[in-house]
């Protein structure tokens, strides 16, 4: 059993690229109106960041294999402390956008950090498991997160949500020296890092079948929570009125039944096949796009509409862990590279759809219920494909 880092410091490391905007996400209407600025260029606080989140991962990858874990991400933890004063002292919203694309730069080396270090674990059934672990306390951010910001710049301003990311920054870049195991598989390299040699590892990764049919699926299902991450604080806070507390309770909802899910995919896959759980998933979230489809043709767009997308998160939980665990299965030293290639994909694609349904999802709230079905399709069909390692 290899000496692993504790699956608490994974998951609150892959939490801490939510928590840049599950802390402030309720306050984004309020941001909006305090630079006088539009919709349009509010949200691209967001699907900015994810655009350069996922591309970053690109260069963290490799980083990570060469380096190691631990002075990878101490360094990027400095560069998103860097940047968070950026967002706090930020005079209009061009300046915001700055500071947030460089804080989506640094923060995705902690995510990469997380995630391949699943791959310590050799069997596919195990990874998977650690995971749902991981993904389980990433899912307390969406409950909790959303309530604390609201609080916060309800009382103090939305500035103020910025300082609390800035000191957790600070305790995780302390914590690292002390938790943060590097992989067994890692040596320290004598030899100098080049990006070309990185060139070679990408083309050898992209080799295998198996892994552009995880990313595709876990790409589609992702581009089911990005739409509605963009897209819910404007339907729930501007079209219906609602305030933004009312909005942190439905998404702390939403993260509880990411927590269900992850719980009930580890029980599953203790009985199924990881392949069966895919499709399984996948099958649940067509279910919920449809229900919501038939309500939006009933009552338009309300809360009750909404609902779905408890199910929709339910069978994308119960999807994602076990598609990622075989995505990696033919990869060793080559762990953070594999994972950054797979959120890079992830996270480009989904928020380059998100940006552009995100404004007209806005207007035609409709619209939301038929692109969460067709990417639910589009999982579905995948998961046929997908096998276990022989």
């Amino acid at each position: 059993m290899p000496n692993t880092t504790p699956f608490w410091y994974l998951g609150i490391l892959s939490a801490f690229s939510l928590l840049t905007f599950d802390l402030y996400q309720p306050a984004l209407p309020t941001i909006t109106t305090y630079f006088n600025t539009t919709q349009a260029l509010g949200q691209l606080t967001l699907s900015l960041f994810f655009l350069i989140f996922g591309l970053s991962q690109l260069v963290w990858g490799p980083l990570i294999d060469h380096f190691g874990r631990r002075h990878t991400l101490q360094a990027s933890l400095l560069i998103f402390f860097l940047a968070t004063l950026g967002c706090i002292f930020s005079k209009n919203i061009e300046m915001l956008i700055i500071a947030r694309i460089v804080q989506g730069f640094a923060v995705c080396c902690a995510n990469v950090v997380a995630f391949s270090s699943s791959r310590d674990q050799d069997d596919s059934t195990d990874r998977a498991r650690v995971i749902s672990y991981i993904s389980m306390i990433v899912s307390v951010s969406p409950i909790f997160a959303p309530l604390i910001g609201s609080v916060i710049f309800t009382q103090y301003g939305w500035q103020a949500t910025f300082v609390l990311m800035a000191l957790l920054s600070v305790f995780l870049l302390i914590s690292a020296k002390f938790t943060l195991k590097e992989s067994p598989h890692w040596q320290p390299s004598q030899e100098s890092f080049l990006f070309r040699t990185s060139l070679a590892s990408y083309k050898k990764i992209l080799s295998h079948r198996r892994l552009w049919i995880g990313i595709f699926i876990i790409t589609a299902s992702y581009s089911c929570v990005m739409i509605v991450i963009v897209t819910a604080s404007y339907l729930i806070i501007e079209n219906l009125n609602y305030s933004p507390f009312t909005f942190a309770v439905a998404f702390g909802i939403n993260g509880s039944m990411l927590i269900v899910g992850n719980y009930m995919g580890i029980k599953l896959r203790e009985k199924k096949s990881l392949p069966w759980n895919i499709h399984l998933g996948s099958l649940l979230m067509i279910s919920g796009s449809f229900i919501m489809l038939i309500l939006f043709n009933i009552e338009g767009l309300s809360l009750i509409t909404l609902v779905p997308v408890l199910i929709i998160c339910l069978g994308i939980s119960i999807t994602n862990p076990p598609t990622f665990s075989l995505a990696l299965s033919d990869y060793h030293q080559e762990a953070a590279t594999a994972t950054a290639i797979i959120n890079t994909i992830r996270m480009t694609v989904a928020a380059i759809i998100a940006g552009i349904l995100g404004s007209v999802i806005i207007y035609r709230p409709q619209i939301l219920a038929i692109s969460l079905l067709i990417c639910s399709i589009v999982c579905w069909f995948l998961s046929l494909f997908i096998f276990e390692k022989n």
